[in-house]
């Protein structure tokens, strides 16, 4: 049995329209920075900690960043309301694997609020076996989160499941084979450095147990 680390953006889930609402919004309380469009959210996802927020909206000083992120945490839940953001198939695909009694867990360069919030509004945190995102083994880069995972589960066959190139920069620090989805947010660039590229999420299950 293999432990399975996800990606959550571009690999479970594309909260890109609530994301880029909830970001509108709490701008509303910084009117003289100009509103993200869903695209410039959408290609900042994959990058870590304040990294995103200078992509987005680089305008914004450090400072209004720290607001913005504090006001975007009421903002998303509020958007996320009886949201399914899941792409088709997620749910069927972690339910399988989990019943044939692989350990799935999490590796995101997200925060801690953000990464509860989609594990319990889309119902998902059942089949997650300690979940932990970069803010909760206060690391620096995606791999540190891979560190944490290993010390926790030991030696076991690792696979980290994700859609950009920092989740494969991550499995290669770690020497852990990669898989990418192809309906995530990556490009055919990206997609030509993983082991594997799915293109629905039941092709995982055929590829853990080829």
């Amino acid at each position: 049995m293999a432990v399975i680390l996800f990606d959550i953006d571009g690999t479970l889930v594309d909260t890109t329209g609530p994301m880029t609402k909830a970001i509108h919004e709490a701008l509303e309380e910084l009117p003289h920075l100009p509103k993200p469009s869903e695209e410039a959210v959408r290609s900042g996802y994959g990058l870590a900690g304040n990294a995103f927020w200078e992509h987005v909206i680089p305008e914004a000083t450090l400072e209004e960043i720290r607001l913005i992120r504090r006001l975007r945490h009421t903002t998303l839940e509020q958007t996320m309301e009886g949201q399914n953001v899941l792409f088709d198939g997620i749910r069927e695909m972690l339910e399988t694997l989990h019943e044939q009694g692989h350990t799935l867990t999490t590796a995101s360069n997200c925060g801690v609020h953000y990464m509860n919030l989609i594990l319990d509004t889309q119902q998902i945190r059942p089949y997650m076996t300690a979940p932990e995102c970069l803010e909760s083994v206060g690391g620096e880069k995606k791999a540190d989160i891979l560190t944490a995972q290993r010390v926790r589960h030991g030696e076991a066959d690792y696979i980290m499941v994700g859609d950009r190139k920092s989740d494969v920069e991550a499995a290669r620090a770690h020497d852990f084979p990669v898989v990418l989805t192809g309906f995530g947010f990556g490009n055919e660039e990206e997609w030509a450095l993983a082991d594997h590229v799915i293109q629905s999420p039941h092709d995982l299950v055929e590829w853990v147990n080829r």
